[in-house]
């Protein structure tokens, strides 16, 4: 006994930060996971005063519910459900027609993205504890996070003739040079934050979207000079930024190489090698970006890319919690969630429970153990750099082989299947093993249809006088894609013609998580949803 207590008393705990908004401190399953708070540690570090002014802790808009109508609340859970189970197996035609009222309802459908914004960081944090000991959370509140404001001195005469003299011309490009500056600013500084409190995996579960940028440079253009700008110039100005805030942050993020990066790779549907999606494109040794499977296939909502999207984790009706204000009659609630926000915090713990069997292990080596030991699939090989799903089991046999063996040959022998390991999670569930239950496992995995229209992307926001990533639903872009030196990677989609599913029980609103070692997740059925916005990534 005193041996087990010992052993625990020196286990390793990673840490996993949570870059996001609507993240609840007081839920009673996080809060025990939670690392001690900034507060707390100022009077341990002082330096860290010196973030104090940027708030990234300040979560007092979770204290209170934004939907405070138990009846409206228990119609968005409803919804959420329905909109769950559509996605895995089909509705009966009463829940059909109940769900295509609630979503032509403008009134209803704004209140279900209000509440999803609120809960985001709630969901993504409960999916990245889902599995495994002496894991701790650390949230940032990295969204809608507005700079400081900074004392200057009062411009003089010749500045200010300098500025009112700009043309609209001028003035739109200083516009983008500030936003770049905004972006790439806000990022760093979190980075350095989280360097000082020696956090292992960073998690960041948004994006900055190809079409978002487009959508708002054309808007911003035609404000400021009252004339439509030309679309290959338009396309020449997104195109350039992105590479600007890549190429800055991926300097800003080389200086911090013992931290883990998971990037969720966006939900327009497009190829990353083509549309750029920040920050997941950035390529560094210590980044991975990831796609959200349905089953064994992408979802058809999912980015993805040959050369700038890692690997594959489940993204479709992931279950999770909700934020403690909405709880009803002091139950905890669960709700579940699609989109490649719901993919990242999988490979996020994933990575949490490969250090806490081997601490000597590098964002690097943990990096290339989950991308080697996933399940390939010859349809993903045109999709994903790995052209593979994760796989939990055979990647934690492959950290527990590195205590022993040099990481290529730990990663061949657990791939070998030679060494066996109980393939059991800590909820205590053990997988399916009998042929009944592999037989409905494998129809499970038959995937259809979530169009890029039904997911909504967590978007950073800041109070920037160019609004670049207004939450909206993300679709793909109709102008020209944008020059680029990939324009010779064009994958053909292999998303297969969607079948028909078995039928299988909806979960009751109260339902606990899952196990997830598993990829294996149930999948929609197109023809039976309206497009809408369903929750996000």
């Amino acid at each position: 006994m005193f041996l087990i207590f010992l052993l625990s008393a020196f286990a390793h705990s990673a840490t996993i930060a949570i870059i996001d908004t609507g993240f609840d401190l007081d839920h009673e399953f996080l809060k025990p996971k939670i690392l001690k708070q900034e507060t707390d540690e100022e009077a341990i570090n002082p330096s860290l005063k010196n973030y104090s002014d940027w708030r990234f802790h300040d979560n007092s808009h979770l204290k209170e519910p934004v939907i405070k109508d138990k009846t409206l609340l228990q119609e968005i859970l409803t919804y959420r459900n329905l909109r769950a189970k559509g996605h895995r197996e089909g509705l009966s035609l009463n829940e059909f027609e109940w769900f295509k009222n609630k979503s032509a309802d403008n009134e209803f459908m704004g209140q279900v993205k209000k509440f999803k914004k609120h809960s985001h960081g709630t969901f993504v944090a409960g999916i990245a504890l889902r599995e495994g000991e002496n894991i701790n959370l650390f949230p940032i509140r990295g969204l809608n996070l507005p700079s400081p404001v900074v004392a200057i001195e009062a411009k003089t005469t010749l500045e200010q003739i300098a500025i009112k003299s700009k043309t609209p011309e001028e003035k739109f490009r200083e516009e983008i040079t500030n936003s770049e500056n905004r972006v790439v600013r806000k990022l760093s500084k979190i980075c350095h934050y989280l360097a000082q409190r020696g956090i292992d995996v960073v998690n960041a579960s948004y994006g900055i979207t190809y079409k978002n940028i487009t959508t708002k440079f054309r808007e911003k253009y035609k404000d400021l000079t009252g004339t439509e700008i030309d679309e290959p110039k338009l396309q020449e100005i997104v195109t350039q930024y992105f590479d600007n805030i890549e190429t800055r942050t991926s300097k800003v993020i080389s200086k911090f190489p013992k931290m883990l990066f998971v990037f969720s790779a966006g939900n327009s549907g497009l190829d990353n090698d083509l549309y750029p999606h920040y920050p997941s494109k950035i390529r560094l040794p210590n980044t991975l970006s990831v796609g959200a499977m349905n089953g064994d296939y992408l979802a058809t909502f999912s980015n993805f890319g040959l050369k700038h999207v890692d690997i594959g984790a489940p993204g479709v009706a992931i279950p999770s919690l909700v934020p403690k204000a909405y709880s009803i009659d002091g139950q905890s609630l669960y709700s579940p969630s699609s989109g490649t926000s719901m993919a990242a915090p999988y490979v996020s713990n994933l990575a949490a429970q490969i250090l806490n069997i081997n601490q000597k292990l590098g964002p690097f080596e943990i990096k290339k153990i989950i991308m080697e030991t996933g399940d390939e699939k010859d349809h993903l090989k045109l999709k994903l750099v790995s052209g593979s799903l994760i796989n939990n089991q055979r990647a934690l046999k492959a950290a527990l082989l590195t205590k022993d063996l040099e990481l290529n040959q730990a990663i061949a022998l657990a791939k070998s299947g030679l060494i066996p390991m109980e393939d059991t999670v800590s909820m205590g569930q053990p997988p399916a093993t009998s042929p009944a239950l592999l037989e409905q496992k494998v129809l499970n995995a038959i995937p259809k249809d979530i169009s890029p229209q039904e997911i909504e992307e967590i978007q950073t926001t800041s109070e920037e006088s160019l609004p670049l990533l207004s939450p909206e639903t993300d679709k793909p872009d109709n102008s020209t894609r944008p020059p680029s030196k990939d324009a010779d990677v064009q994958p053909k989609s292999v998303d297969p013609v969607p079948s028909s599913q078995s039928e299988e029980q909806s979960r009751p609103l109260s339902e606990v998580m899952p196990p997830s070692s598993s990829p294996i997740e149930l999948t929609p059925t197109p023809s039976q949803i309206p497009e809408t916005s369903p929750s996000s990534p």
